[in-house]
């Protein structure tokens, strides 16, 4: 049985650590780097990229993306999820980031990955 999903994160943006730092307004070497690096490992690193592990290995048994997330982990994804390059799926969140406690900065991570990706799809 595979661990709950907390996050499904469709992106087109190529995860780049750096970039994702520097969208944050976080030095290097510092604590904040330190906090939302373990963000950008949760998110990107330790997850699991949902359309590549179908495309590999079960596109013939579940036929589609959609039926794969549905059956597997138990998810409704939409067609602007699906049109994604890559969807990411998060089983663990640092606590800088869990909606379970006051004070998190999930909304501002997620804004700043959509603002990375608009700019990478501009560019």
């Amino acid at each position: 049985m595979r661990n709950q999903v907390l996050l499904a994160l469709p992106t087109s943006w190529e995860p780049n650590r750096q970039e994702f730092l520097a969208q944050l307004g976080v030095s290097e070497n510092g604590l904040g780097e330190q906090l939302f690096g373990k963000v950008y490992d949760a998110l990107f690193v330790h997850s699991t990229e949902m359309k590549r592990e179908f495309e590999r290995y079960y596109s013939v048994e579940y036929g589609s993306p959609e039926n794969y997330a549905r059956i597997v982990y138990g998810l409704e994804l939409d067609d602007e999820d699906l049109a994604h390059d890559r969807i990411f799926l998060t089983t663990w969140l640092p606590q800088v980031v869990d909606d379970n406690y006051e004070d998190n900065q999930l909304d501002k991570v997620l804004a700043c990955i959509e603002l990375l990706g608009r700019a990478n799809n501009e560019a």
